[in-house]
């Protein structure tokens, strides 16, 4: 059955693309390709904006209320025990939080950050040296954790591909095989609404900060 709504599985590759050149970019280490990592920054703070707003009043399972987790709802998950049917287990919802709070500290903090040698962070004025140190250090070390999210997550989809469960389709398709009561609408119109405040608000803080 349906779940997932078009501008969910849209935002999820856009924000996989996104994040993937801007970890690129930022990790190869040519400095040519510096305006191109803070332009795939942008866009990922501006998906994550939409997320934001997305969880709030998008589709019935996209929406923030739904990601319930707790290590409890985990370990009973991998004893296989029986638990209520969701569009998100357990620990795909702690792996989504975490991985989506992971990259906000990584985005927040690039634009304050510095290499000192060419390239700095187009808000790095707005802090005092020691200020731009800690934003520095804290953005060149927080993609390892996204890094080790994207690899686990990356996992236990070919663990669930190898099976032949539906979920590792799931975002193509937008089915899946639980027991949920299908959705009967995309809402494209407030997708598209939302993904123009959230470009706005990026345009905004670019243009006015």
């Amino acid at each position: 059955m349906l779940i997932w709504d078009w501008p969910h599985r849209l935002w999820h590759w856009s924000f996989a693309v996104a994040l993937c050149i801007s970890l690129y970019t930022g990790l190869v280490g040519d400095i040519s390709l510096m305006d191109l990592h803070m332009a795939t920054g942008g866009c990922v703070i501006a998906l994550l904006l939409f997320r934001i707003g997305w969880g709030l009043w998008g589709g019935r399972y996209a929406r923030i209320s739904q990601y319930r987790t707790s290590v409890r709802a985990i370990w009973r998950h991998f004893s296989g025990r029986a638990v209520e049917a969701s569009a998100h287990s357990a620990p795909a919802s702690a792996m989504a939080l975490a991985l989506w709070m992971s990259v906000f500290v990584q985005v927040c903090t690039g634009p304050f950050a510095s290499d000192d040698i060419v390239t700095d962070g187009p808000f790095a004025h707005y802090l005092s040296d020691s200020g731009v140190d800690v934003a520095t250090a804290i953005h060149t070390r927080v993609w390892w954790v996204i890094a080790a999210l994207i690899a686990t997550h990356l996992t236990a989809l070919g663990w669930y591909a190898w099976r032949r469960d539906p979920i590792a389709v799931s975002m193509w398709n937008g089915r899946s095989a639980a027991a949920l009561v299908p959705i009967e609408s995309h809402r494209l119109l407030r997708a598209a609404l939302t993904a123009i405040g959230a470009a706005a608000l990026v345009w905004a803080g670019v243009r006015w900060l």
